[in-house]
C-alpha cells in the first residue's frame, strides 16, 4: 500500500482508491495503516510527503515546485504542513541544510 502512495506524489490516492488497488476494503486499511506503521493512513501519506520533499528542498530553493511535486494543490498549505510534520521553519531547515 506504501508503495501505491508514493508511486505518484503530484496525484495522491485517498484511501479509498489505495483500498481498490490493494484488494483491501477501507476498514482495513484504516486498521492495517496504524498497526503497520503506527499512524493513519492520512497522517503516514503527509509525513512521507514531506520527507521526500525534503530532500528536494535540499537541493532547490523553488518552494512552489517542491510543494507542487509533493502533491500540494495549494503552495501555502506547504509551509504549514512541513513546519507540523519537522518541527522547523522552511527557513529553518534550509539553514540547516546549507550547513550540512
Amino acid at each position: 500500500m506504501a508503495d501505491l502512495l508514493l508511486a505518484d506524489r503530484k496525484h495522491p490516492l485517498d484511501i479509498s482508491e489505495v483500498a481498490n488497488r490493494a484488494a483491501k476494503s477501507v476498514r482495513s486499511i484504516s486498521r492495517l495503516f496504524p498497526l503497520e506503521t503506527g499512524l493513519t493512513f492520512k497522517t503516514w501519506r503527509q509525513r512521507s510527503r514531506i520527507v521526500l520533499a525534503m530532500e528536494q528542498l535540499s537541493a532547490t530553493d523553488a518552494v512552489s515546485q517542491v510543494a507542487a511535486d509533493a502533491g500540494f494543490a495549494n503552495p501555502a498549505a506547504f509551509p504549514f504542513a512541513f513546519s507540523q510534520v519537522t518541527g522547523l521553519t522552511l527557513k529553518e531547515f534550509g539553514r540547516l541544510a546549507s550547513t550540512g
